[in-house]
């Protein structure tokens, strides 16, 4: 999962060469060599990877994210155990087969024991007791007619199933949300390539006019080094904004389950009004997954206390089986059924049912506290979505203002500088405001748009 946060905060640090090591600077130069301009490369072309629009990459996401697919797994898996508790309730078929060899074969007369023939039918000649061998099969039905404790075990399975089909729509969301920031991040990243490909050439445009100046002598060398110095650490600045655009690319990338970096296209951040804060709270509170989830595991754990309850009644089930073998049987047949019902009691189990009460209830004691705090923590997400989104708001406002009065300064500056009022100083210094303000003017863009994805997120859309 993207760190917006961390993104952000690398792009911003590299661009203003604060935070980010780079590669050792290239000597200075003298004031009579300028230093070799850089490449002109476009942020695309600086960073790779195919370009999505942001619909095609979220659908990609749903397909593709490794946390998307372990959520819908454990979904799956709490199917599978729903479906074992159900088998409780159905009934069972079963076959088996044996062979057995004794030792000796034993036979009976009852005639011959008897020494007389009774009237009447008469006595089978010989009753085999012991075969020396016997091949038998048989086949067994059991149908549970009444296991209460199996019932409430199947409701709190399929509670927990839908719980976790609720959590792995809550990780989609927060994977969805995740994603698009760490795209508004990437989106931030490109300006500041942009922005330092400018700060690059103006620091050449400032070299070449502080070169013609030395030369006229309306100058001192001075400034032509200052103003050198100047544009090697632009050219630093930028590599270490390209390194995090790829960075940020890359981890686009990742989420989706590609091994190289991709490019989102980005739609405009919609303006319209949220609405009042309480109507957003209710629509979180309708719609949020999170709330599904802890309400399904709520119920979840009331079976789970029934279940406890049930295991002091009697079960009762039937069972019906037929055989047959090849021997015959005392009976003189080699082919049967028979037929039970059968009714199973505890009447003490070492307290084991007292047990699994206690634990059941601790456990709905627990699903109720997690309800409500999620609920809280629901109330609390769109209350700060809203202000965070009102603060990106007027920070983009600020910050658009501050670009323009920067760059109307820079360009005085300049001005100034051809006309020999202003130092190479004051330039240099007006350019870093410029800078300064192109790079707060990419952050505030990037966390208008984060804060509109994390209100949707926090309102369930």
């Amino acid at each position: 999962m993207v760190n917006v946060g961390a993104l952000v905060a690398i792009c911003v640090m590299g661009a203003t060469g604060t935070a980010i090591p780079t590669a050792p600077p290239a000597p200075l130069p003298t004031a009579t060599q300028a230093p070799t301009p850089p490449p002109t490369l476009t942020a695309t072309a600086s960073a790779g990877g195919p370009t999505l629009s942001l619909t095609d990459a979220l659908a990609e996401l749903d397909r593709q994210n490794l946390t998307m697919a372990q959520a819908r797994a454990r979904a799956d898996e709490a199917g599978g155990v729903s479906r074992e508790a159900a088998s409780a309730l159905l009934p069972t078929l079963s076959a088996a087969g044996s062979y057995v060899r004794n030792s000796d074969q034993v036979r009976v007369s009852i005639a011959g024991l008897l020494g007389v023939q009774p009237p009447g039918a008469p006595l089978p000649s010989a009753i085999l007791i012991q075969p020396l061998d016997a091949l038998s099969a048989a086949g067994t039905l059991r149908v549970p007619i009444l296991v209460p404790t199996a019932w409430f075990d199947l409701a709190q399975a399929r509670d927990a199933a839908r719980a976790a089909d609720a959590s792995a729509s809550a990780t989609r969301a927060q994977v969805r949300t995740s994603f698009t920031q760490g795209a508004y991040t990437a989106a931030a990243a490109e300006d500041i390539v942009d922005a330092s490909e400018r700060a690059v050439q103006s620091a050449a445009e400032l070299s070449r006019s502080a070169d013609r100046q030395v030369a006229a002598g309306t100058a001192a060398p001075l400034d032509s080094l200052r103003a050198k110095t100047e544009q090697v650490r632009r050219e630093s600045d930028l590599a270490a904004a390209r390194a995090n655009l790829g960075r940020a690319r890359l981890a686009l990338g990742v989420l989706l389950g590609r091994e190289g970096p991709v490019r989102i296209a980005l739609p405009a951040v919609p303006d319209a009004p949220e609405g009042p804060v309480d109507a957003l709270e209710q629509e979180g509170l309708a719609h949020r997954p999170e709330l599904d989830a802890t309400r399904a595991q709520r119920e979840a754990a009331d079976e789970g206390v029934r279940s406890a309850w049930a295991r002091l009644a009697p079960q009762l089930s039937a069972t019906g089986s037929a055989f047959t073998q090849n021997v015959p049987l005392p009976t003189g047949k080699d082919q049967g059924w028979r037929a039970s019902v059968d009714l199973s009691w505890a009447l003490y189990d070492g307290g084991f049912r007292y047990g699994k009460r206690r634990q059941a209830e601790a456990q709905r004691a627990q699903a109720d506290a997690a309800a409500e705090a999620q609920r809280l923590q629901v109330l609390q997400e769109v209350q700060d979505a809203v202000r965070d989104l009102d603060v990106a708001r007027e920070r983009l406002r600020l910050a658009e203002t501050q670009r323009q009065l920067a760059s109307d300064a820079a360009a005085s500056a300049r001005r100034s500088f051809e006309a020999g009022i202003l130092s190479s100083l004051d330039v240099i210094d007006a350019n870093d405001r410029l800078y300064t303000s192109d790079i707060n003017l990419a952050d505030a863009r990037a966390r208008l748009g984060q804060s509109r994805a994390a209100l949707e997120r926090a309102v369930g859309r």
